[in-house]
């Protein structure tokens, strides 16, 4: 596995991930439209301490990866991961992923806390966040559509002494 920096000629992958029904049945509804992706791109690119990466396993494309939502004066974030072609999942690619940015987001930026929300029913999700030392700490309920129905998201976070333990 490997990454590289997202950029603008990957944007059609992500757009294709983002219509697949099988890729989102977890995801809400959102950056279905070139448009939007590009928007996302730059809002994102705009910090340069953003970590955002496309995963490469085989030579492909295969996801992306961000820590985003970067709070300094807090030392918090958040990470975003999403493995878009369904051939690679269950393989332990997530895992390593997750690990990269887990060690970026503490040992590069000295984050405090790093978290990540799953939607209810992603199992594949919220196994890996327990496997990585991550702690469910709430619920928000029905906060995001998917599908034509509201679903809760899943907090989970793990902590700088936590993370040092794993």
């Amino acid at each position: 596995m490997k990454f590289r920096d997202l950029t603008m000629e990957d944007l059609d992958s992500l757009v294709r991930w983002r219509n697949d029904p099988v890729v989102t049945r977890h995801l809400s509804n959102r950056m279905q439209l070139r448009e939007e992706a590009e928007a996302w791109f730059h809002k994102l690119k705009a910090n340069p301490k953003i970590w955002l990466k496309v995963i490469i396993e085989d030579g492909q494309t295969i996801g992306y990866a961000g820590v985003e939502s970067i709070d300094e004066k807090n030392r918090k974030c958040e990470l975003v991961l999403v493995i878009g072609e369904s051939d690679y999942w269950g393989k332990g690619i997530g895992k390593s992923v997750l690990m990269t940015m887990l060690e970026y987001a503490f040992d590069t930026l000295h984050m405090h806390r790093v978290w990540a929300v799953t939607a209810r029913g992603n199992d594949r999700s919220e196994r890996l966040l327990k496997k990585a030392g991550f702690m469910q700490e709430g619920i928000m309920r029905e906060t995001i559509i998917i599908g034509e129905r509201f679903t809760d998201l899943l907090c989970y976070s793990i902590l700088e002494h936590e993370y040092k333990l794993i």
